[in-house]
């Protein structure tokens, strides 16, 4: 992406930002034509405004319907805009991504404060499992970076949504109903200008709990080190799953061992094979 700082008409990637009254940059979402388009945008936004990645915590990734839009403009991302002025912040951007297609790739990131103010952290005061205050039947965001099928923990009857539009959400939450709603969400920023009882974050799990958890799946000896190099939005119980099922089949199509079919499932996981 050539001058990415420099506001203008484009057909590869646009970044918009959020920033507070002193110009920080807590808030970044990339869109690009593809992954490796806005991965690239991303990369060079960071090293021309001098930032560093570890201070922002990725929320959200992956690709986004445009519903019939053929540009995304800080008009169009209104409702963005709102959200974000509700935290304090003003939405800017590097120009207009005009795309001739129906979805577009997206990265989205906070930064650790912005995070924080989002999730708070317990502190010095009660401490709950937000797996109990789910069982309540209570109305809420759930960032489910544990990859817990939520279904297992939250009342009969309660709907579970995933990434749904905050327009829909709305609608549900005014509705008269005698269930309750869970928002599953990778951005809990989404969601914030609705009224929901609860935010809840379900933290990745340790390596040590994951490895114990691909040992109880396959029924072999899984050591730390294996998955050592998985990075940590990757050590959630769904992804435990897919390593597991991926090491089987691996092991059984090719006739090598389940400890020697792991390892390249890691390796495939990690796209390194």
């Amino acid at each position: 992406m050539e001058d990415v700082l420099i506001p203008k008409e484009r057909r590869d990637a646009v970044v918009f930002v959020g920033i507070d009254e002193a110009e920080r940059v807590e808030f970044i979402k990339v869109y690009g034509v593809s992954e490796e388009t806005a991965k690239s945008a991303l990369e060079e936004f960071f090293s021309a405004k001098g930032l560093f990645p570890e201070d922002y915590r990725l929320v959200s990734r992956g690709f986004e319907p445009l519903e019939g839009k053929r540009a995304i403009t800080t008009r169009t991302e209104a409702r963005l805009a709102a959200a974000l002025s509700r935290l304090g912040l003003k939405l800017v951007s590097n120009g207009v991504l005009y795309i001739d297609e129906d979805e577009v790739y997206q990265f989205t990131l906070v930064s650790d404060s912005l995070y924080d103010r989002l999730v708070p952290k317990t502190g010095a005061g009660p401490k709950v499992d937000p797996l109990k205050v789910l069982s309540l039947g209570v109305d809420a965001v759930v960032e489910n970076l544990a990859g817990i099928d939520l279904r297992k923990v939250v009342p009969e009857g309660t709907v579970i949504l995933h990434e749904a539009p905050l327009s829909e959400v709305a609608e549900l939450l005014a509705a008269e109903r005698s269930y309750s709603i869970v928002v599953e969400t990778k951005d809990a920023s989404k969601y914030a200008p609705l009224d929901f009882q609860a935010v809840l974050r379900l933290p990745p799990m340790e390596r040590e709990e994951f490895a114990r958890k691909l040992s109880e799946l396959l029924g072999v000896e899984v050591s730390t080190e294996l998955v050592a190099r998985l990075p940590e939005i990757r050590l959630n119980e769904r992804n435990a799953m897919g390593i597991a099922e991926l090491a089987r089949k691996l092991s059984s199509g090719l006739g090598i061992s389940l400890e020697e079919a792991l390892e390249l499932a890691v390796g495939l996981n990690l796209g390194e094979l």
